[in-house]
């Protein structure tokens, strides 16, 4: 198969930056979605082509660390690949590299496979499974820690309100909003002055138009690491938990 259908080349914007001119999370990570997007096209396992079938991908994990960030107009290129399945995960891996070989971002995340018309998960249809399309790449070790957050710890809180415009084509929240919507409650004093190593992020129920949330945080006896669980305003059903590592 053409070793090309794994990368995805991308000049670093000035829309993407920081005031640090290095890129922000949730644009590394939709240049990162957009790169599964274009193999999964190429390989014919699209959400497009899954909607075909009244089906889509939904992302349930990522792990994510940071070596260094892209910085403004350097040139980047996202290799991704699928990396594993069962009956009813399939896990998607993911290196950043810059143009000299450098790796600059590595992450490993779990999708699964939901009924558009029910708005429930679904086993792995045979189709898919027996496309044969899984490939070892020097695959990334699977998520093994479990995240789990502890309510009364939590110090710091922000309120989101999911707005129309962070609906994507599956007609819920882009699992994108999730990742800056969880880091917005530390505050931007705090994320300006630590630098983000690594996010380990769990999609526990989908996000509505109209939903409110609250952004919890805490953080552990480690220094500068941070728990956290996205919770639905009215319902109090945590949507999301997480746990972040920064460096100052």
């Amino acid at each position: 198969m053409n070793d090309s259908i794994y990368f995805h080349n991308i000049q670093v914007s000035s829309k993407d930056c920081t005031k640090h001119k290095t890129i922000k999370l949730p644009n590394l990570l939709d240049h990162m979605q957009e790169a599964a997007w274009s193999n999964a096209t190429k390989l014919g396992f699209s959400t497009i082509d899954l909607m075909e079938n009244n089906i889509t991908w939904v992302m349930n994990r990522m792990c994510l660390e940071i070596l260094r960030l892209p910085e403004h107009k350097e040139e980047i290129k996202v290799e991704t690949w699928p990396a594993a399945m069962d009956k009813y995960f399939t896990k998607r891996d993911f290196r950043v590299w810059s143009n000299d070989g450098e790796l600059l971002v590595e992450a490993t995340s779990n999708w699964l496979v939901m009924d558009i018309r029910e708005r429930k998960l679904i086993a792995i249809p045979d189709y898919i499974k027996e496309a044969n399309f899984i490939v070892d790449r020097n695959n990334i070790s699977p998520i093994s820690e479990k995240v789990k957050y502890i309510p009364n710890n939590t110090e710091r809180s922000r309120d989101i309100q999911v707005s129309w415009f962070d609906i994507d084509i599956n007609d819920h929240v882009n699992n994108i909003k999730y990742y800056q919507w969880v880091l917005d409650s530390l505050g931007g004093e705090y994320l300006d002055s630590h630098n983000l190593k690594k996010i380990d992020i769990t999609f526990k129920h989908e996000g509505k138009y109209g939903d409110t949330f609250i952004s919890n945080s805490f953080q552990s006896e480690e220094s500068n690491v941070w728990m956290h669980s996205l919770d639905h305003a009215e319902t109090g059903v945590s949507h999301i938990v997480a746990k972040s590592w920064f460096a100052e």
